[in-house]
């Protein structure tokens, strides 16, 4: 059974990082690591207050005090101390703690900030990532993204998905914006980690509602349509892939513009479960007649699936995520894209990809949660 004990950390941090550890919140286990970056967040007089906090249920000042022993005006800077920081959230002048991932981690780094502070916070959560207990929640398939496959000439026989494209998002909204920073990208430039794809400057692009507050508080721009659809252009010049939450193009939405070496989802797609990514509308097929073995595509290719072994093409198709990059990428035109069996349409709202999702997050959670118990 997990103890308090055995970390060289004041009891408040343990404390806290238990709390942070919760299935409820998609926590990690209980660690060295775990504990050392609830340390970094927070002084032990905001670890003690942390404690009383919810990631579910807002609290008012007043519960807090009461919780704590203090009073509200004791407490009170304290809070604003730590939504300064932006390891919490206040809404409607109730405060939450915000998850670890995704939460703090995005939060914190979205500001682009370089100093030293940041930086061992990056090094810590990257070892976190890296320990792929993220992976552990999705166990089963949730499908929360998916894939938008890149705008290409077909081919005699091959399939463009024209309801998958970015082109059906960017028409079906009013208002675009983009984010001044991608926080993995960052946080990999913070620890010494040059991108070989894009810039951390190329932050993730919002479409509908969500972009309207971005530049009013400083994390990026607004934008109009035709300059979405040449920054678009653009993400894809740069070979990345783009993910976005697995709705119709038609509700309020973000895009990641994602790299192999340093995005979160793929890092999870790619090395610890194939279950967050929603089966594409169309994978990659390639003639192996017209395949000169150049790889050009595995450069392209951010899952691998194309490789080169003993000078030979190899290709797996149980990888691909049916972005397309490859596409364009093959001088010989040994690549194109077919229709996926597996392929199910996005969901017609956020509210019924939770309800789809819920069963396999709740079964794992308990899993999970009956795991961490005993070990």
């Amino acid at each position: 059974m997990t103890t308090k004990t055995g970390y060289n950390a004041h009891p408040f941090h343990v404390e806290l990082a238990l709390v942070f550890s919760s299935v409820k919140a998609m926590g990690p286990p209980m660690s060295d690591t775990l504990v050392a970056i609830i340390a970094h967040l927070f002084t032990l007089e905001e670890a003690h207050v942390g404690m009383y906090l919810s990631f579910v249920y807002p609290k008012t000042i007043a519960q807090i005090a009461r919780k704590t022993g203090g009073t509200p005006e004791s407490v009170a800077p304290v809070l604003e101390e730590m939504i300064r920081k932006r390891i919490i959230i206040r809404l409607a002048n109730r405060y939450m703690l915000y998850p670890l991932i995704p939460g703090i981690f995005e939060v914190m780094l979205k500001g682009g900030e370089r100093d030293e502070w940041h930086a061992a916070f990056a090094g810590l959560i990257n070892e976190l990532v890296d320990s792929g207990y993220m992976g552990d929640y999705i166990s089963r398939p949730i499908n929360a993204i998916r894939s938008i496959p890149i705008r290409q000439e077909a081919p005699a026989g091959s399939v463009v998905a024209d309801g998958d494209l970015v082109s059906e998002i960017i028409d079906a909204h009013r208002h675009f914006g983009v984010y001044n920073i991608c926080p993995c990208r960052h946080s990999m430039s913070l620890t010494g980690h040059d991108c070989r794809r894009a810039s951390a400057n190329d932050g993730c692009l919002s479409f509908g509602e969500y972009s309207l507050g971005i530049e009013p508080e400083g994390s990026g721009r607004t934008v109009s349509r035709e300059e979405m659809i040449d920054i678009v252009a653009e993400r894809r010049a740069k070979g990345l892939v783009l993910f976005t939450s697995n709705v119709r193009p038609s509700s309020p939405t973000a895009i990641c513009t994602c790299c192999d070496c340093c995005c979160r989802a793929l890092k999870i797609h790619n090395s610890f479960s194939k279950h967050l990514v929603a089966p594409p509308r169309a994978v990659a097929v390639v003639d192996a007649s017209l395949c000169n073995n150049c790889g050009r595509c595995v450069a392209s290719c951010n899952t691998y699936a194309h490789t080169i072994r003993d000078r030979t093409h190899q290709y797996d198709n149980s990888l691909c995520i049916g972005c397309g990059n490859c596409v364009p990428s093959c001088g010989r035109k040994a690549i194109s894209m077919k229709e996926n069996a597996t392929y199910r349409p996005p969901r017609p709202s956020y509210k019924r990809l939770i309800a789809d999702m819920l069963p396999p997050v709740i079964l794992t959670g308990i899993k999970l949660k009956i795991k961490r118990y005993f070990s």
